[in-house]
């Protein structure tokens, strides 16, 4: 009997992964769906350049959640102080790109795999810096009131995180007397000091 029981979960449990995985597909590049979603990336770009929140958080939805690089997962409310405190900092920006690398349909939802890019002068340690950083993230919209919202950033990739040339640990706070940053240890340290 317990045999039985066993094999009909492990059924369902099979038939529901499944069920899962046909709800998902990849969406063509000529898809209505991509121009949709970039011009959604275009007014987040729009509003971080004028600093303004209001324009930002327009694009995301009430239950927003962003679960960040550390294993914190945050609100919406959280999300928002974070940035707001960011609009403060940052007294410059020169550049920035969200890149829809991937566009995946799962029934109501998209999945972005998005490569964002962000250069910038801010404040940091007592004075302006520059800083560059890129990060690859998946990212979930629901179409709401007429518009694709932002519900969800997870599966944060940091790439090359620079302050003023000089590669920095994304997963730490930023110091300045701190030596460059090398993950993969492809540089001797006395080519540091060059």
């Amino acid at each position: 009997m317990k045999c039985w029981i066993l094999v009909g979960l492990a059924v369902v449990c099979v038939v529901v992964t499944e069920a899962r995985a046909e709800a998902c597909a990849p969406v063509p590049r000529g898809d209505t769906r991509w121009h949709q979603l970039r011009s959604q990336y275009i007014r987040i770009e729009r509003a971080t350049i004028a600093n303004d929140a209001k324009q930002l958080f327009a694009l995301y939805a009430p239950g927003f959640e962003a679960h960040m690089f550390n294993g914190q997962v945050w609100s919406f409310k959280q999300s928002a102080a974070y940035s707001t405190a960011g609009f403060d900092q940052v007294k410059e920006n020169l550049s920035i790109s969200n890149t829809i690398v991937n566009l995946i349909s799962c029934g109501a939802t998209l999945k972005a795999t998005v490569l964002q890019q962000w250069s910038r002068r801010q404040l940091s340690a007592g004075r302006l810096r520059l800083f560059q950083t890129t990060t690859v993230q998946d990212e979930t919209w629901a179409f709401i009131d007429g518009e694709w919202k932002r519900t969800l950033v997870d599966d944060e990739r940091p790439g090359a995180w620079l302050v003023d040339l000089k590669r920095v640990d994304p997963m730490k706070a930023y110091d300045p007397a701190a030596p460059p940053f090398d993950p993969d240890s492809l540089l001797r340290s006395d080519d540091h000091a060059r």
